[in-house]
Order: C-alpha cells, then sequence, then structure tokens
C-alpha cells in the first residue's frame, strides 16, 4: 500500500502520543512533587509556564515532521537544553526528569557520538538531582530513563526514516512500470499497425493494377483489404486491453498470405509440431511479424525463408530475404522493439545481411 506523504505524517504524529507515555509521567511526577513543597504563586506560574513550553519544543521537535521542515533544528534544540537545564535549575531537582524531552530529541538527531551525548545529558542532570539532594535511587532512575528514552527515540528514527524511503522507492517503481507499460503499448502497436498498413499498402497496389485487367481478381484483393483493415481494428482494441498475444502459427500462416500477395516466394521450415511457453510463444510471433512486414515494406524481395528451429534449451526464429534490406527507416522502432522483447526473456536479437545480399533477423530465446 502506498501511502501519500500527509498519511505517512499523520500516522507518525499519531504514534508519537503513544511514544510520550515516559515523558508525560515524568512531567506530571515533577509537578505533583514540587507542588507540595507549596512554592511562592509567582514562581510556581514561572516554572509551570517554562515546564509546558518545555514540553511543547520537544513535541515538536520529535517525531513531528512538519515542526522539521518549519523550524530551525539546531536553534530550536540548543533551546531546549537551555529550558531543561534552566527548569530543573529555578524549581529543583525534581524537575530534572524532564530532561527526558532533551534525551528524546538527541536521540531523534542521532550521529556518530549518541551514546556519549545521551550519557552526557543524562549525567549532567543527574549531578544536579544529587545536588539538590534527590534520592540515590531517583539520581540512578533519571539517568537510565534518559537513556532509554533517547535509544528508544533514534528507533524511532531510523524506522520513519525506512518507511519514507520505502514509499520513495515505491513511488519510482510505480512510475517505471508506467513508462515501461507506455513503451510496450507503443511497441505492440507499432507492430500491429505496421504490419496491417504494410499489408493494405500491397494489396492496394495490387488491386490498382488489376482494376482493368482483372476485375475479378481486383475484387478479391479489395475484399482482402477489407478483411485485414477489420482483423487490424480487432487487434489493435485487443492489444490496447492486453487481452491479445498473437500466436507462432497464426502468424507464420499470415505471412504466407502476406508474401504471396505481394508476390513473394515465402517458404517456412519448421518442426511439425511444438509447445512453446505462452511468452516465448509470443516473444517469436512478434518476431515473424515484424520480420515479415520488413520484408515488404523496405527489401523489394523475391523470396524470403523462416525457419523456426528447436535447441535443448532454446528457441530461435530466422527471417531471411534476397531484397535490400531494410534501409534506413527499417532500422527504427520495429528491430529496436523485438531486441527488447529477447532481452526480456533472456534471449538476443541478430540483424545484418544475408547470404543472398538479402536481410536477415534472428531471435533466440530460452524456453
Amino acid at each position: 500500500m502506498d501511502l501519500p506523504d500527509e498519511h505517512v505524517r499523520a500516522m507518525w504524529n499519531r504514534r508519537k502520543w503513544s511514544r510520550y507515555v515516559l515523558m508525560y509521567v515524568a512531567l506530571v511526577t515533577s509537578a505533583v512533587f514540587y507542588f507540595v513543597g507549596k512554592p511562592p504563586v509567582w514562581q510556581a506560574v514561572l516554572v509551570v509556564t517554562t515546564a509546558v513550553i518545555t514540553a511543547l519544543l520537544g513535541m515538536r521537535l520529535t517525531f513531528d515532521f512538519t515542526a522539521l521542515d518549519r523550524l530551525p533544528f539546531w536553534p530550536s534544540y540548543a533551546l531546549l537544553l537551555v529550558l531543561c537545564l534552566g527548569l530543573a535549575l529555578l524549581g529543583g531537582g525534581e524537575w530534572t526528569f524532564n530532561s527526558v524531552w532533551a534525551s528524546a530529541a538527541t536521540g531523534w538527531i542521532g550521529g556518530r557520538w549518541l551514546p556519549a551525548r545521551l550519557l552526557a545529558i543524562s549525567a549532567a542532570f543527574g549531578t544536579i538531582a544529587w545536588l539538590d539532594d534527590l534520592e540515590p535511587v531517583l539520581v540512578g532512575w533519571l539517568v537510565l530513563v534518559g537513556l532509554m528514552v533517547g535509544f528508544f527515540t533514534r528507533q524511532s528514527r531510523i524506522q520513519s526514516d525506512m518507511f519514507i524511503e520505502l514509499q520513495v522507492s515505491r513511488r519510482e517503481r510505480a512510475r517505471l512500470a508506467v513508462a515501461e507499460e507506455r513503451d510496450r503499448i507503443a511497441r505492440d502497436l507499432h507492430d500491429l499497425v505496421g504490419h496491417s498498413l504494410s499489408v493494405i499498402a500491397v494489396k492496394t497496389e495490387l488491386a490498382r493494377r488489376l482494376v482493368t485487367a482483372d476485375p475479378q481478381k481486383a475484387e478479391q484483393e479489395l475484399a482482402d483489404i477489407d478483411t485485414v483493415v477489420r482483423r487490424a481494428l480487432s487487434e489493435v482494441r485487443q492489444a490496447v486491453t492486453n487481452y491479445r498475444q498473437p500466436t507462432l502459427a497464426g502468424e507464420l500462416a499470415s505471412a504466407r498470405k502476406a508474401a504471396a500477395s505481394a508476390g513473394i516466394d515465402c517458404r517456412v521450415e519448421s518442426p511439425d509440431s511444438w509447445s512453446l511457453p505462452a511468452s516465448v510463444d509470443g516473444a517469436l510471433a512478434w518476431t515473424v511479424r515484424e520480420g515479415v512486414t520488413n520484408v515488404l515494406r523496405h527489401s523489394r524481395a523475391t523470396r524470403c525463408t523462416i525457419t523456426l528451429s528447436l535447441e535443448d534449451s532454446f528457441a530461435a526464429v530466422a527471417i531471411a530475404d534476397n531484397g535490400v534490406g531494410p534501409g534506413e527507416n527499417g532500422r527504427g522502432n520495429g528491430l529496436a522493439g523485438l531486441a527488447e522483447r529477447a532481452q526480456a526473456l533472456g534471449g538476443s536479437m541478430d540483424s545484418g545481411p544475408g547470404k543472398d545480399n538479402g536481410f536477415t533477423i534472428r531471435v533466440r530465446v530460452p524456453t
């Protein structure tokens, strides 16, 4: 679950109330012991006001993301230390328990010398309590609580940092997934539309030449164009919703028909039957579609051979022609898309001049 920043901050701000138990206990305990001694009113007002300001500042500097954004931390941290110290000196040793606010802020800061700084703060306030004739047990408890609060706060800071880092990582992964999906859709649409438009262009040119010489044959070619257009529309709709994966057998059959319409002798060399994982079958099917599209569009070839070979743990498809190659425009998105599909499955794509001075595309992927 990916939570917005404001939800993360709200969650941690709610958790701080449970983490402040020791601080609240220290504040109430100090106040009770202080008022038992019946201090003067002016002093009581000054001490209580200072205690409240100390607690509020401590809460703002600890587990509060919004405060860290708005307050200059180090001056505020120094002011907190002064308030804690001044409260102990002004109100008496019982107020040394409020040093837990300074310990919490120190733990939140962290750093290399965290144990030494926590020990120094606890020792300083423990010394004030000792000089003010507090019981040794209370002095020891004061030092122990200060250390515990500091280390617990540090663990909370580490957890919050890890949580925020996880949030950022999830957002980045989501962004990359969206970009990858856009690339996949663009690649699929290129393969689908490019192939269909190439077939339509070939059949349209053939129908134009036959319209006077052989009207019946021209009408058949126009009917084929209508079929290709309808199939292309269906394939585009299905590809956008990620419902359709082309099959190798279907693409081999379509390749023969498309090549025959263009007057290209297309031969398919393949085993009598095969069974491939869906991802492998789809990648090889796209290879046949893109390869034959390039033959129709760019090659000016008269022959084309499609070879399906099944090795021990690999399957490969090669499309070779005797034309002039794909040219400048044929080395763009189509071949790049085939390479991406092959690499995604741990395979490879090779292309280049063939034996008959034509062009060869070969994709090999593990099964």
